[in-house]
């Protein structure tokens, strides 16, 4: 049965953030719920998971033995969640990639669909450095690899390879086994009605616009602030200070220097153009 929904993107692109509009939307209360509400939308890469579905404990095999198993870890949690007869959504911020064997991590078997999360890469570096509590040089770093991955440690989560940030969006933007709907994170925060309501249309959810409206404004980024700041965020770093921090297009300039803002645009220039974040005359568009 095809009744995973996969909710992926690049780390620090918005992933988090629509779960939390998703659980007020589901929910449709008055009153914002709270960020424990997105438990229910776990990460795909979960250590635990692993072993419940596998049987077998993910850190005691290599790292590429995992990824075997991966695709019948998801079929195991597809055929245990098929009596409730409504879809699991998995956070996900691995690439669309094969394991070893030449099976995609993500099987299409069991797959309704996918929302992808895009945001503009200068954003992203600076927003995970500060994830992360890590030098921009670091993130800058990672945005570039073709081998990037993170986790995969010997606790915490399975590796998850992230390729360079415009492989990650092409690898889930080409890919043809899953139906995917992408959406900029920017739009989520300029056009939030036409943004979050295509997603519900997407997702076959009943689409009602004062919900939707209640919904938006119940996981607007100042309120998961204040809820975070008041009640803490299990899904915050530890050496992070806060999982919700600005949320703004165009943080980069603060940050990032000429010649980093220079090579990150150089690297991933068509995908960047490709998604409007320069415009047809070569030029930034924030």
């Amino acid at each position: 049965m095809k009744n995973i929904v996969w909710l992926a993107s690049y780390p620090k692109s918005g992933n988090t953030w629509f779960r939390m509009f998703l659980a007020n939307y589901e929910k449709n209360a008055e009153k914002p719920v709270s960020l424990e509400d997105i438990e229910s939308t776990p990460i795909a890469s979960s250590a635990v998971d692993f072993e419940e579905q596998i049987g077998l404990n993910p850190f005691e095999l290599y790292r590429d033995e995992v990824d075997i198993y991966r695709p019948d870890m998801y079929r195991a949690l597809s055929i245990r969640i098929e009596e409730k007869e409504e879809p699991c959504y998995k956070k996900v911020h691995d690439a669309y990639t094969l394991n070893k064997d030449g099976y995609p991590l993500f099987p299409g078997d069991v797959s309704k669909c996918a929302v992808y999360f895009v945001r503009n890469p200068l954003d992203v570096c600076v927003s995970y450095a500060n994830h992360g509590a890590k030098k921009i040089e670091k993130t800058f770093n990672l945005l570039l690899n073709e081998e990037a991955f993170i986790a995969g440690g010997k606790e915490g989560q399975l590796r998850q390879k992230l390729l360079s940030w415009k492989n990650h969006v092409q690898s889930w933007k080409n890919q043809s086994e899953i139906p995917v709907h992408i959406v900029r994170y920017e739009d989520m925060l300029q056009k939030p009605v036409e943004a979050f309501g295509g997603i519900v249309c997407f997702l076959g959810l009943e689409y009602d616009e004062e919900r939707l409206k209640r919904a938006i404004l119940n996981s607007d980024f100042r309120q998961l602030q204040k809820m975070e700041k008041e009640n803490g965020f299990k899904e915050r770093l530890q050496k992070s200070r806060q999982f919700f921090w600005k949320g703004k297009i165009g943080n980069y300039h603060d940050f990032l220097s000429d010649e980093q803002i220079k090579k990150i645009v150089d690297y991933n220039y068509d995908t960047m153009k490709e998604f409007g974040y320069i415009d047809a005359g070569g030029q930034l568009v924030v």
